[in-house]
Formats: structure tokens, C-alpha cells, sequence
């Protein structure tokens, strides 16, 4: 399980907003929240995210499961597009992705003394890449 939510509740005052809300969401599945106006999908966001504390129930992520979440209205003052604004949260990801390829490329044109080195640095730097999830970034 990637994600789960079980029992989740929540009210503003006297005005129940969410209640028993309940599912889960294996690797690789896609979903969407759908409702009118007003329904609550904003407030389960933010409790998944954990920007909001739900009144009662649980929200459980895998380990090294990540949440992005773009709100509706973003203050963002750019002249990116989306893909490139999204790629922002990515930055760390895709500078060790061309560093990688900058190494793959030293270690073609230096295969003498160097290349152990270069191997060596690679190696760690590789794993790195990997535990980022750098070959999924882009999905």
C-alpha cells in the first residue's frame, strides 16, 4: 500500500465537512477526488499532506512515499510554465542526473588513470540517484 486513509473525519464548528472517509492507493494506481464546491477535497489534501490535523481516523504513507499537491490557486509570480514550475520541487533530482551524465561522459574520454576514481564517484553517486527515486522524476 502506497497510501491509506481510514476513518478520516473532520468538522469546522458545528459543520461536518468529512466523515469515514476511507480508501487506499497501491503503487502505480491513479485517482481523483471529485465533488461540488464546498464538499471537503481542499481539507483531505491538506489532512494527507498534513497541513491540517484530522478530528479523527489515519492517513499512512509508505516509507519514502512522497505527496505533491498543487492548490488551486498559486501566488506564483513566473514566467515558467507548469512542467517547469513543477520541476522546481525536482531540482536536487535533476542536477545529480546530469551530473551522473557528465561522469558517464569523463569516464568515455579518460579510461586511464582517472577512470577508477571516476568509476568510484559514480558508483556513490548512482546509488544516490537511486534512493531519490531520479529514475521516476519525471513521471
Amino acid at each position: 500500500m502506497l497510501l491509506g486513509c481510514h476513518d478520516i473525519r473532520k468538522a469546522f464548528a458545528e459543520k461536518e465537512i468529512l466523515r469515514g472517509v476511507s480508501f487506499h492507493m497501491e503503487e502505480k494506481e491513479k485517482a481523483a477526488i471529485v465533488g461540488i464546491n464546498g464538499a471537503g477535497k481542499t481539507t483531505l489534501l491538506k489532512i494527507i499532506l498534513g497541513e491540517l490535523e484530522s478530528d479523527s481516523g489515519s492517513v499512512t504513507l509508505s516509507k519514502g512515499a512522497s505527496v505533491g499537491y498543487l492548490a488551486q490557486d498559486q501566488n506564483i509570480d513566473s514566467e515558467n510554465t507548469v512542467f517547469e514550475e513543477l520541476c522546481t520541487v525536482k531540482e536536487d533530482v535533476i542536477r545529480l542526473e546530469e551530473r551522473l551524465r557528465s561522469l558517464e561522459k569523463r569516464m568515455d574520454e579518460n579510461p586511464g588513470s582517472e577512470m577508477e576514481n571516476l568509476v568510484e564517484e559514480y558508483t556513490a553517486e548512482s546509488a544516490r540517484f537511486k534512493e531519490l527515486r531520479g529514475f521516476a522524476w519525471k513521471s
